[in-house]
């Protein structure tokens, strides 16, 4: 009996002995799964986010993202073509951007998406992602996953850090805290809300929260919300959400 609980102790010993970021990967797996994101990607995602259109385009050839200001329609729709080539028309004739604004429209048209595919871009291969064990919030259990990125192939926010609460047992993102460089720089905490489930890919609106100053350390969000002491900056809603497999 000694030998059997010594062996079962030196099995938990070994398992105290792996770090963190050995148990992100699994933590990220089941998250792309609980999201429905494990499956063949869409053909199409389409979707309208404040004043504008946007569609994400998949084919063999590639992934295309664009965006279109709703009212007067295709008065401007900008299309990013495998995160490299941006274009610009209006009522269907080209438009000249320059080199730098090319970019900055571009990675605004990047960023509402990557929000709108949450968790898939948490297997990008720049990712750096670290599992730092599990808490409580609104008395259900939550892992926590710590994301930053390599420099190389991160892309230029890749000094971004992030924080994302996924349900111990639906493997959901609720919540998530970021903090970020551009334009001067802040933090930031969602809070999932109107969950809805398209052809097996689960979507969901945010609200979010600013802290009083910048930088507040991101473990830390979850706590001021629950205590009042974050502030509403914006609703993150997505309406006529359509998606083609």
């Amino acid at each position: 009996m000694a030998k059997y609980l010594l062996f079962l102790l030196s099995l938990y010993c070994v398992s105290c002995d792996v770090p963190p970021e050995a148990s992100a990967g699994g933590l990220i797996e089941k998250t792309i799964q609980a999201h429905g994101w494990n499956q063949k990607k869409p053909a199409l995602i389409s979707f309208d986010f404040r004043d504008h259109h946007y569609e994400i385009q998949r084919d063999p050839k590639g992934i295309a993202m664009q965006r279109a200001i709703l009212e007067p329609k295709d008065s401007l729709v900008d299309r990013w073509l495998n995160y490299t080539h941006f274009s610009r028309s209006s009522q269907g004739k080209a438009v000249v951007v320059s080199d730098s604004m090319q970019n900055v429209y571009a990675q605004s048209i990047n960023s509402v998406v990557y929000f709108m595919q949450l968790p898939l871009g948490l297997q990008d291969p720049a990712v750096l992602a670290s599992h730092e064990g599990v808490t409580e919030i609104a008395g259900q259990s939550y892992e926590v996953l710590k994301v930053g990125f390599k420099e190389q192939g991160g892309g230029e926010d890749f000094q971004d850090s992030f924080y994302y609460w996924i349900h111990a047992k639906e493997y959901t993102i609720d919540y998530m805290a970021y903090s970020y460089h551009t334009n001067g720089g802040g933090t930031r905490f969602r809070v999932a809300k109107n969950a809805q489930n398209i052809k097996g890919f689960r979507f969901q609106d945010y609200d979010n929260y600013k802290p009083a100053k910048h930088p507040t350390p991101l473990d830390s969000m979850p706590y001021l919300w629950e205590a009042g002491q974050l502030k509403l900056l914006s609703r993150i809603e997505n309406e006529n959400l359509r998606v083609v497999l």
